[in-house]
């Protein structure tokens, strides 16, 4: 299957397609009493997956390192910073063409801190899954170099999954001479990320970013209401794991 197809297929099946397929077939079947039963669970599937409270306890299973502290840093002996890649924003006009998605930006920024507080080199990880055109790993290298002042001299452009992140990147490592290294994702990914590069024989040292799950929330009220930035963390979340399923049995 390629990587087309599977995503048409996972945003169908996710929050927020799921939930309204369903409430289609539910319509579709109004006049049978099922039908309307199918509807109304939709219409209450999709609010559950509308709150911020969902994505924050999906998060709890995923978001499992804890952020780099300056002890793990001291007592570890990374030699580079793997970021990987996490989207494109297509037709940028005001940088006259794609960029990196907001997501990978966030990754990227965290990269070049560790970057200037340890002095290693970034090697930025992602091809073009999707669409034709410049690799992410040559954008993010691009943006690294030009817009937080750290210079790259390697990157893994030909990845179009995770597994394949975590597979071309142990083969320029082990070219390189690194056995172990600073990973930099966002934190609902790096389960699955660490089980991918681990598996394929590269030591990590977990360095998550953008954490969902917060321990203190001020407005507990607001988690009992809907919107759009939590139908994307619970896709988000529900992606991953029906990412680590796929790994598992794969």
């Amino acid at each position: 299957m390629d990587v087309i197809t599977h995503r048409a297929i996972e945003y169908l099946l996710l929050p927020p397609g799921g939930p309204i397929l369903l409430g289609f077939l539910g319509l579709l079947y109004w006049r049978f009493g099922y039908g309307r039963r199918v509807f109304v669970f939709a219409l209450l599937l999709l609010w559950v997956t509308s709150l911020p409270i969902t994505a924050d306890l999906l998060a709890q299973g995923l978001e499992i390192h804890p952020a780099l502290s300056e002890e793990r840093l001291a007592e570890s002996h990374p030699e580079a910073i793997i970021v990987l890649g996490g989207g494109r924003n297509l037709d940028a006009p005001e940088y006259g063409g794609d960029t990196v998605s907001a997501r990978e930006l966030e990754r990227l920024r965290y990269a070049a801190k560790l970057a200037r507080q340890t002095g290693l080199p970034v090697i930025p990880s992602g091809g073009a899954p999707i669409y034709f055109g410049e690799p992410e790993a040559k954008i993010a290298a691009r943006i690294l170099q030009d817009e937080f002042g750290v210079s790259v001299s390697q990157i893994e452009a030909a990845s179009n999954t995770t597994w394949d992140n975590a597979r071309l990147s142990a083969q320029l490592l082990k070219k390189l001479g690194i056995k172990q290294v600073l990973l930099v994702t966002n934190a609902l990914h790096m389960r699955r990320a660490i089980y991918a590069f681990e598996r394929n024989g590269v030591e990590v040292i977990a360095a998550p970013t953008s954490f969902i799950h917060k321990t203190n929330t001020r407005h507990v009220w607001l988690e009992g209401l809907p919107n759009g930035l939590a139908v994307k963390n619970v896709a988000y979340a529900m992606h991953e794991y029906v990412g680590l399923l796929w790994y598992y049995f794969k």
